[in-house]
């Protein structure tokens, strides 16, 4: 009778040990599940920050494995030197960190930058950089100050407030309105190769300069140009050529030229 007690006993404490852990895994289980579905992701899209003196406008335009995220970054911030360019980093947490490529003066830079993804709002994070200037010194302590939240926007809105008769262009590239007059890259019409009075075209390379965008008269967007095998850079229609400047063909007809 004492052994049939004593095995009940070890049977039970053996049934309830295994239950526990049962209980435990799925506990774990729910929680892991849990934490996932709260991390917040970033959509494709734009985000823009505008309060008529600044502007930040953002684009996602890759999510892909690994949460690797890729997109374009334009600074025009009030009395300081515009920036722009493209970036990749890391989404974790909620939180993009990611390499900033980008062109200021004539001048390419790189430097990290962050940003924590609440919703359908982007707020930058700032905090201490190494000595050059490039990176955070601690990812673990930046902060993230909402005086300039970037808010998602359709992307279609943006381009649509680029009008050329108010001399604004959009730019795919920098993702952002281009004010005309301030792009130092102009070309003159052409007829028959000779330079002829006409409206000017204007001319800007993205960051890496594998692309060339051209901004022609009367049109509110640009045409992105890709840089070939033979150092030109190309689309569907137009061919643009680094000689003595720059020559813009249209179907083989040199139509611009300029530097």
């Amino acid at each position: 009778m004492k052994k049939l007690i004593v095995l009940s006993f070890v049977l039970l404490t053996i049934i309830g040990c295994r239950n526990k852990e049962s209980t435990t895994k799925n506990s774990n289980a729910e929680t892991q599940e849990v934490s996932e579905v709260s991390i917040s992701p970033i959509n494709l899209g734009c985000y823009v920050f505008d309060d008529n003196k600044s502007t930040i406008s953002l684009e996602i335009t890759e999510n892909v494995h690994e949460n690797e995220v890729k997109g374009n970054l334009t600074y025009a911030l009030a009395e300081k030197d515009k920036n722009s360019g493209s970036f990749i980093g890391q989404l974790k947490n909620g939180i993009l960190v990611a390499d900033y490529t980008f062109q200021s003066e004539g001048i390419q830079s790189i430097r990290q930058i962050a940003f924590k993804v609440n919703g359908d709002t982007l707020i930058e994070g700032y905090g201490e950089l190494n000595p050059e200037g490039t990176a955070f010194k601690d990812i673990d302590s930046i902060q993230f100050v909402s005086t300039m939240p970037l808010v998602k926007s359709e992307c279609t809105k943006q381009r649509v407030a680029c009008l050329y008769e108010e001399g604004k262009v959009y730019s795919e590239i920098e993702q952002s309105c281009l004010t005309l007059a301030t792009l130092k890259t102009k070309l003159n019409p052409l007829e028959n190769g000779a330079r002829i009075d006409g409206i000017a075209a204007y001319l800007i390379f993205s960051s890496d300069n594998t692309k060339a965008e051209i901004f022609l008269p009367k049109s509110n967007t640009g045409i992105v140009l890709e840089k070939s095998g033979e150092g030109n850079w190309v689309s569907k229609n137009f061919t643009l050529s680094a000689w003595k400047g720059y020559v813009l063909l249209e179907n083989g007809v040199a139509i611009y030229a300029g530097q």
